[in-house]
């Protein structure tokens, strides 16, 4: 049996004998052959080829990554020396990642050294000291788990300049500063990184360390780590050790593991991180079919249309006192997901959700709405939804009363806490409902959480192309509603 066929046995093993709690303490969950292979493809393309190798894996794991690595390099007949320095600080894996270094060592080329150490806690002192080794290659797949801000690694960490409250994030920055000048980094990571308030510090420093030369997404979440029921978007990143970012990035997907479809494009890297985004968020384009590229004509900003996007004001838990099941003479109704079925509303609903609540005139001025035409937005996809985003149309004959409110499930557009055009709102409910929209959503998000500050972030056709998609809608509702935005953007070409 060669070394990757063992592998692929030992990992099944191992998956089948560890109980959650272990995967949990250490974040470990093990690389499928496959991405291994991808990965370590990757590494050779981008990794200099030529002289002896130095490369760290810094969570080893079984020692699936640095084995395609060499598998690739040995069927190669490449002459010069590797030496890979292998951490691993989980006990129960030892012996067997023992067993697959004893494999290479009748190659005179080949030097592995394992490290049975903590590796942050390792590395932040040498780096601190000035004492840590420089790799010329890298890969990794890293644990995934939070950091709490008072823990002893969050201070080793801060001692060396790296600001991040996840493991798998401060894997990646430590690597990175032990990376030779031109040296790469191949590493599969959360999504989530990309995105969000949480993880600037962190983009930050990737953007001033390194160069992003490719980046491979997985279409279906659930594939890469199914074995191990791990639902989190996973990316590939390839990353040079530099400051002169190439002028155009690498974007490839498949749509699982198998990579039996792998297609890739080149985008601008601007098209990646905006240069005037103080937040630095890292888009990712969708490789998408030219029916449902528009970008040229999609240039205005949410806050250019006159309107709001909020939050559900209402946390059912805290007000339980005041839900109730049915519509009463002091009562509103309270909207939830739940209410909203196919393209419009449904209320009441018989269910163990309330369908409206009591609040006093005070509370009515700061957290109800005025009866109107809205668009809601479902804050929580499931994970293996079609589409990401869904958008619900409410009209002004919909509600019952002079007064709603909806529930933090939902985000709320509105004016003022009134409701909005009717072609407005009926444009915004088909465009948010697109597959372009939707695609738009995930190069800049990895969450399946659809924050209000998110879609704000998002381009938008003009306020006339939406309401002439508004038109469109209200003339026929049973049209579909992608064709709705092709037919209205192109005449705008």
């Amino acid at each position: 049996m060669n070394t990757l066929m063992h592998l692929d046995s030992l990992r099944s093993q191992r998956i089948s004998t560890t109980k959650k709690t272990h995967k949990a303490i250490y974040g470990q969950y093990l690389t499928p052959i496959e991405i291994a292979n991808f990965m370590a493809a990757l590494l050779i393309k981008y990794g200099h080829s030529e002289g002896n190798i130095e490369l760290l894996d810094p969570g080893a794991g079984l020692g699936i990554l640095f084995s395609a690595f060499l598998e690739k390099k040995i069927e190669s007949s490449f002459s010069g020396c590797i030496n890979i320095d292998a951490y691993e600080f989980d006990k129960t894996i030892i012996q067997n990642l023992n067993s697959v270094i004893n494999r290479y060592k009748k190659y005179s080329n080949i030097s592995i050294k394992l490290i049975q150490s903590d590796f942050i806690k390792n590395s932040a002192y040498d780096i601190g000291w000035g004492l840590n080794k420089k790799y010329s290659h890298i890969i990794m797949n890293p644990p995934y788990k939070k950091i709490n801000s008072n823990s002893e690694y969050r201070l080793s960490l801060r001692d060396i300049g790296v600001e991040t409250a996840n493991l798998y994030s401060a894997f990646l920055a430590v690597s990175i500063l032990q990376l030779q000048k031109n040296g790469v980094v191949v590493a599969i990571l959360p999504r989530s990184f990309c995105n969000g308030l949480y993880f600037f510090p962190f983009r930050k420093f990737i953007l001033k360390q390194t160069e992003i030369i490719q980046i491979h997404t997985f279409n279906s979440r659930r594939d890469a780590f199914k074995e191990e029921s791990v639902l989190q978007e996973n990316v590939i990143v390839v990353l040079r050790k530099g400051n002169d970012q190439p002028p155009n990035v690498c974007i490839s997907s498949s749509e699982d593991k198998s990579l039996n479809d792998y297609s890739e494009s080149f985008f601008e890297f601007s098209k990646i991180v905006n240069s005037h985004d103080e937040d630095k968020y890292i888009r990712i384009p969708a490789l998408v079919s030219d029916k449902i590229k528009k970008e040229n004509n999609i240039f205005t900003k949410f806050m250019e249309l006159g309107i709001e996007i909020s939050t559900g004001p209402i946390v059912d838990f805290r007000m339980k006192e005041k839900l109730v099941s049915g519509l009463s003479s002091n009562s509103i109704p309270l909207l939830y997901p739940i209410h909203f079925k196919g393209n419009g509303l449904i209320w009441p609903v018989v269910s163990k959700k309330p369908n409206s609540i009591i609040l006093t005139d005070d509370e009515k001025s700061k957290i109800a709405y005025t009866n109107g035409c809205y668009v809601l937005v479902k804050r929580f996809s499931s994970k293996e939804e079609k589409k990401r985003i869904k958008a619900f149309l409410l009209l002004d004959n919909d509600i019952k009363g002079e007064y709603f409110t909806a529930e933090n499930h939902l985000n709320i557009i509105h004016k003022n806490k009134h409701g909005i055009d009717k072609y407005l709102a009926g444009g915004l409910y088909v465009y948010l409902n697109t597959e372009y929209f939707d695609k738009k959503f995930r190069e800049f998000s990895g969450h399946t959480q659809v924050n209000a500050t998110d879609l704000k972030n998002i381009k938008y056709p003009t306020k006339e192309q939406i309401e002439n998609m508004g038109i469109e809608y209200f003339k026929n509702a049973e049209t579909d509603l992608d064709d709705i935005f092709m037919k209205v953007m192109k005449e705008y070409e």
